[in-house]
């Protein structure tokens, strides 16, 4: 894998393994000025082919907070699913781009705009988004997430699709354009 391009989970996860090795304190050789440099660039500038690096939907990222279902992306292109997983990793993504920013020092803006970006997980939230079982009985849980069009309403998806217990046998839960709007899981899963 080290010498082949493969297709991203969603966000620029490259970003969490460099804050990794960062906030560990491995220092031998790296150029930390230049990896933030990186991390950076993930956030800000979208490739033309953003399935196997960086992040697409960047405008839609930075003016609304999250991705929208059937985004509207005409700098790129890559699957146009997996919205709600993209808007959770990429508010992680922000997350240690800022811890990275914040302990190199000299970079007080970017701290403050990638930790606001951080917090864009909570538009997808949905306090009144119940669970139910497949047999449509109430698990008892109530607040999850729920991808949004791009024009702010909310789309639904069963909080259990992708799950080990959803039973629906034309759930497509990876990456095909068809998919859902999470990656490999369900939205109980990304709750946590």
């Amino acid at each position: 894998m080290s010498l082949c391009k493969g297709y991203t989970q969603g966000g620029s996860n490259a970003d969490v393994v460099l804050a990794d090795a960062f906030v560990k304190g491995l220092k031998g050789g790296i150029d930390w000025d230049l990896g933030y440099e990186a991390v950076v660039k993930d956030a800000e500038v979208e490739p033309y082919d953003w399935c196997c690096e960086g992040r697409g939907g960047l405008d839609s990222w930075k003016s609304l907070g999250y991705i929208p279902v059937q985004d509207f992306d005409y700098k790129g292109f890559g699957t146009m699913t997996r919205s709600l997983s993209r808007t959770l990793e990429y508010s992680y993504n922000d997350f240690v781009i800022s811890q990275i920013g914040d302990a190199l020092g000299g970079r007080e803006d970017d701290v403050e705009k990638y930790t606001t970006r951080s917090e864009n997980w909570k538009n997808l939230f949905k306090e009144d988004q119940v669970s139910l079982f497949n047999n449509g009985t109430d698990t008892g849980y109530k607040g999850f997430f729920q991808p949004r069009y791009l024009n702010g309403t909310y789309m639904f998806q069963d909080v259990l699709k992708c799950s080990n217990i959803d039973s629906n046998p034309s759930s497509v839960c990876s990456l095909q354009n068809t998919g859902s709007e999470t990656f490999e899981s369900s939205i109980w899963e990304y709750s946590l």
